[in-house]
């Protein structure tokens, strides 16, 4: 039995995903990977309906099963599959009319059709797939371009701190405007969605101490950091978030250090530098 409402996967639409669908690597998806065996076993095929703006659209899901002696070690990969015509692939390019416009005016300078096409940043839109009550059905939420510059100017009322903690710990400003919280509602589920599978796949360590902190106490504490300031990038993709203890959490936004990526490093003003213990994902 799959978890209700468990994050699956946040994707950039492109053109497969605009005619074909999406290609899921699940290896890191740590609580549906939990549930993932006795959802499916490596290569089967289902269909499933996709709820997308309330209504449900048929597409076929796929547990590819690869031949370990031509691709070994190849991580486990779920593919969502529907075809160009269907109602499916229609209602995605209706709603993502912006980057299917784009991809096709770019595509026909193009003489070679098959090259990747990069969308330029501020242009980019998402969709985010989660679980849902009934097994056989996955719930999009859909992110334009229209939706991201909203809430990026909502977001400029709210601090990096304040929004972490929302994110962390589930805390809303019951002082916000009601439009100003329904527009940041995908935008704070698909962020706390991201962090929390996070702070599984590090069964809630910290990667800079390694520590776990509160389990001498029996429990399980732990804080998502975005390494460049959500409130400013409006990034939530995985590389972009780090798992923290709450103190070492602290410390950041309190002294402002540079992530270094190429050694894994805060490196502090005071020339100090704290290199991750622990890395799965970065």
């Amino acid at each position: 039995m799959l978890q209700n409402d468990c994050y699956l996967f946040k994707k950039e639409v492109d053109w497969s995903a605009l005619h074909y669908g999406v290609n899921i690597p699940i290896s890191l998806q740590v609580v549906f990977y939990k549930s993932m065996q006795s959802f499916m076993k490596k290569g089967d095929t289902k269909d499933i309906k996709l709820l997308i703006e309330g209504v449900e659209y048929p597409a076929k899901m796929t547990n590819i099963l690869f031949d370990v002696r031509k691709y070994p070690g190849h991580k486990e990969l779920l593919q969502i599959r529907y075809a160009p015509n269907s109602a499916t692939a229609i209602k995605m390019r209706a709603i993502f009319f912006e980057s299917f416009n784009f991809l096709k005016d770019m595509r026909e300078k193009l003489e070679n059709k098959k090259k990747q096409i990069k969308i330029p940043e501020n242009r980019k839109e998402y969709l985010a797939i989660y679980t849902t009550d009934f097994e056989d059905v996955f719930a999009l939420d859909c992110i334009t371009t229209v939706e991201k510059n909203q809430d990026k100017q909502n977001i400029l009322t709210i601090t990096e701190e304040e929004f972490e903690y929302s994110t962390n710990y589930k805390k809303e400003d019951n002082t916000a405007d009601i439009t100003l919280k329904n527009q940041l509602v995908k935008i704070r589920k698909l962020d706390r969605s991201i962090c929390n599978n996070l702070k599984s796949l590090y069964d809630y360590r910290c990667q800079v101490t390694g520590e776990k902190f509160g389990d001498k106490y029996n429990s399980e504490v732990s804080e998502a950091h975005h390494i460049d300031y959500f409130t400013k990038s409006m990034n939530n993709d995985s590389d972009n978030i780090i798992i923290l203890s709450p103190n070492f959490h602290r410390l950041i936004h309190k002294t402002n250090p540079v992530f270094e990526r190429s050694i894994l490093s805060f490196v502090f003003q005071n020339g100090v530098k704290e290199k991750l213990k622990i890395n799965y994902h970065l």
